[in-house]
């Protein structure tokens, strides 16, 4: 049962992960997996795989957690493949509706983290400030295009995943920003659609740009992670006060209504969040936006009852 819970846990992180403005790392924070997710990711070493000769298979997996790195990553990994056109034509079609439940989630996800994470002294504040700024700051960049390399698409892995790891900073944004967001969701279609309709040039130029994506990925989260383990053991207050911030600093990006703004050095526009009424791009469907936050505001704390009743 831990282990289907734990699936489930990384679908959700999964799906967040495909959205701009939500962060995986935000599920994997607020349903109590996020430490030792870091945990699990920094015990795959090389020093950790070389004693498979002397400690065997069975050794080396327990060191490694790998049933819990294969729950985890297998649902978020059949998130991506089985959401992936249903939340691009969510955000096409129903954005309201779908950024509504978002907002809604992320709202409590920093209520409940701020009741029992957030410690109320002057410098845990000024942290959660720091955060906000930062994560403010970052979500104001515009999303620009660029030629698509191989190179190019290694290093917004590497980057992207950093980010998505990280509370309240969203990767797919990061991929927008990059302005390789619509180039990936193409990829992983068109992967899906190989396995009904093979296409050997598809194949190879999908297939080398997925693999370099996927190494930056890799190597970015290794490197990251290792790197905020650290930050946690040494300084936990502090972080933990930055990580609400960046969640606080992202919520306008996640905010339903969202008015365009043409960028004069940009092809790819910009938003800016408005009231309702103030919505221009049609009917702001207020009732069925409040309905979907509340939705997701609720969603939060029935996982946080389903953790304690099954068990982390």
């Amino acid at each position: 049962m831990r282990y289907l819970l734990l699936y489930f846990k990384g679908m959700l992180m999964g799906a967040a992960d495909l959205v701009p403005g939500v962060s995986g790392g935000t599920i994997a924070l607020i349903t109590g997996i996020y430490k030792e997710l870091l945990d699990s990711i920094n015990a795959v070493s090389w020093s950790t795989l070389k004693l498979l000769k002397k400690e065997g298979i069975v050794a080396v997996w327990k060191k490694i957690k790998g049933s819990f790195l294969l729950a985890v990553f297998g649902g978020i990994i059949s998130s991506i493949l089985l959401l992936s056109r249903l939340l691009e034509w969510l955000m096409i079609n129903e954005p309201i509706g779908l950024w509504s439940f978002f907002f809604g989630l992320l709202i409590a996800s920093i209520v409940y983290l701020i009741i029992t994470d957030l410690k109320f002294d002057l410098t845990s504040i000024l942290y959660l400030v720091l955060g906000v700024i930062l994560s403010f700051m970052v979500t104001q960049l515009q999303g620009g295009q660029v030629e698509i390399s191989l190179w190019y698409l290694f290093l917004s892995g590497f980057i992207g995943i950093s980010a998505m790891i990280l509370p309240g900073l969203s990767g797919a944004y990061i991929f927008f920003v990059m302005g390789v967001y619509q180039t990936i969701l193409s990829y992983l279609r068109q992967v899906q659609d190989l396995v009904f309709d093979f296409d050997q040039a598809v194949f190879i130029t999908v297939g080398s740009g997925l693999a370099v994506f996927i190494l930056g990925i890799i190597t970015g989260l290794k490197v990251f992670s290792k790197f905020l383990t650290w930050l946690l053991e040494r300084h936990p207050k502090q972080i933990m006060a930055v990580l609400i911030g960046l969640m606080i600093g992202a919520l306008h990006k996640v905010w339903p209504w969202q008015n365009e703004i043409p960028s004069p050095t940009s092809t790819i526009e910009n938003t800016a969040a408005v009231f309702p009424n103030a919505y221009l791009t049609g009917d702001p469907q207020i009732l069925k936006a409040l309905l979907l936050m509340i939705i997701g505001f609720a969603l939060l704390f029935l996982l946080e009852r389903a953790k304690n009743f099954l068990g982390k």
